[in-house]
Formats: structure tokens, sequence, C-alpha cells
């Protein structure tokens, strides 16, 4: 019998995590939460500074603003400049900058060390992914990890999603996402999406679902457990103290981690961006950010936080 046969692909065999008491670790120098202001609409910047606060406040980081105009301003100008009431700033750092908007937001994060930089997408974009220049150019440059918050998203970090291919590749880019989730006692949902191990070029490591179960209840849940143990834990970095459950997908990747999305009610989706829209990552990545319905957050494979 195929995994798919069983609950319609939908099968939660790991639910660990909750009662495992965490481990004492010294805490990780600071590094702050940045949200993009600039060139954003007032209900998406509204957006992203609810979820740059909700972020910053998860990890005890300063929240800062960037904003970047073609003059000097006063920073009492801002509030005018995108839209919003005075207080909606209240708390934040704000960084007023000139020149292009991207390339100093890449060049803070490289001035200072980012765990997050937060955009709000666009409600009308004209870009290829779906939610505006600004958001599509920064995930394209930054090597800091991106959380996008589309207009009318609410904001929340109590079940993350995070779709996984079974390459250490993709699985190597975690760590943020496992640390959010830590910090936030948020849970992590897993689902295994594609054939990793099918097609000409196999990535070595690679694992996926075994094709048959004879015994599903002795079977699935010892792949299950060596999966997440390995790819979760081991090459991901994500703290075993993390509840997490885990799901197989039954059909095309993109479509399927719009479902689980949905059906698991994600408040947040994770993205391992491989840098390469022509490849078959690159097609799901695009199809998933553009038709998501929860923030997402953007990890680069390969790249530093």
């Amino acid at each position: 019998m195929k995994p798919a046969d069983l609950a319609d692909g939908t099968i939660p065999s790991v639910d660990r995590g909750a009662e495992d008491e965490p481990r004492s670790e010294a805490r990780p120098k600071r590094q702050r939460v940045l949200v993009a202001l600039h060139g954003t609409e007032p209900a998406s910047a509204a957006a992203a500074l609810a979820m740059g606060r909700l972020v910053a406040r998860t990890l005890q980081e300063p929240l800062h603003g960037i904003f970047v105009a073609d003059t000097k301003l006063a920073p009492s100008d801002l509030p005018r400049l995108v839209g919003l009431p005075k207080y909606a700033l209240d708390g934040v750092v704000l960084d007023m900058e000139a020149g292009d908007p991207v390339e100093r937001i890449v060049a803070f994060t490289e001035a200072h060390p980012t765990a997050f930089v937060i955009v709000g997408a666009e409600s009308a974009p004209h870009d290829g992914l779906g939610i505006g220049e600004l958001a599509a150019r920064t995930i394209e440059r930054s090597h800091s990890p991106v959380i996008v918050v589309r207009p009318e998203e609410t904001v929340s970090l109590a079940r993350i999603l995070v779709p996984l291919d079974g390459t250490p590749s993709t699985a190597s880019a975690l760590g943020p996402a496992g640390d959010l989730a830590r910090r936030a006692g948020a849970s992590l949902d897993i689902v295994l999406v594609g054939e990793a191990q099918h097609g000409p070029q196999v990535e070595p490591g690679a694992m996926a679902a075994p094709q048959y179960v004879d015994q599903p209840h002795h079977e699935w849940p010892a792949f299950s457990a060596e999966f997440v143990q390995r790819f979760l834990n081991t090459i991901g970095h994500c703290p075993e103290a993390v509840p997490t459950r885990f799901f197989l997908g039954a059909g095309e990747p993109a479509v399927e981690i719009l479902r689980f999305a949905s059906l698991l009610g994600a408040d947040l989706a994770v993205l391992v961006w491989h840098g390469l829209a022509s490849e078959e990552h690159g097609a799901v990545f695009q199809h998933v950010l553009r038709h998501a319905t929860c923030p997402v957050l953007v990890l680069r494979c390969g790249g530093t936080s």
C-alpha cells in the first residue's frame, strides 16, 4: 500500500516535543528586526509593522524601520509619507536613508546582524512573484531571512508550515525558522513534497517516502521519525523541544503546500529559495509565493542569516 493511500496523503505521524525540556543555551549576539517601509501602501506598511513588532517581541530584539527617500527627511515626516498615524511608529528605531531602497536594505543587513527583514507586499503588484517590486527585489538581494506580509493578512506565530523536499540542501536553510518557532512557542508542521530521489540527478543524502508501506502502523512512524530527526534536527538545526507534526504530500508540490497551509491553518509558511527561477524549485517557489494566503518566510539556500 502506498503512503498516499493513507488518509488521502495527509498523514500525521510524529507529534512530539511539547513534553521535552528545553536545553540551556547561551544567548546569541543581538540581532535586529528590520521593517522595510519605502514604497509600501498604508495597509501594507501596517501589516509589515505588525509582523515586525511580533517578531521583535518574540526574539526580544530591537525593531528598526528603514525608509528611503530622494532627499533628507526628518523622522517626524515619515508617518505622513507612509500614510500611518504617528503612534504606529512608536518604539521603532527609524533609519532615514537616501538612494535605492533595496540597496540600502542590503547595506543595513550587511552592517548590522539582522534576524529578519519584514516587507509588505503590494495589493496590486505588477511583478512576476505577485508581491510587488520592493518585496521581490528584497528577496532576490538579501541574504537575511525575509518575511513577506500581504495587507489583508493577520499576524500570528502559533503554527508554522515547513515544506521539505527530502534534500539536505533545502533542510540546511531551516535554522532561522526553527529558532523563531522555539522562541515563539510555536509548533512546526512538516510536509514532505516532491520526489527527492528520482530523476537524472539525485542530491547525495536525499530521502523520499517509501513507495510501498505494508505495515503502516510500524513502517510509517519509523520513517517519519527518522526523517524529522535527520532533516529537521540534524541538518536543519531545529531544536528538538519544538513540537512537530509530519505530513506527506500526495500531489504537485506547489498545490500541496498551499493545500496544507489552508488545511492546517498555518500562520507562517516557510519557503527555501534555491535562487533559480527556471528550475523546478523556482517554479514551486513562485507559485506558492504568489498564491499563499498567510505570510511567507523566505530562506535562501546556502545564504547567511
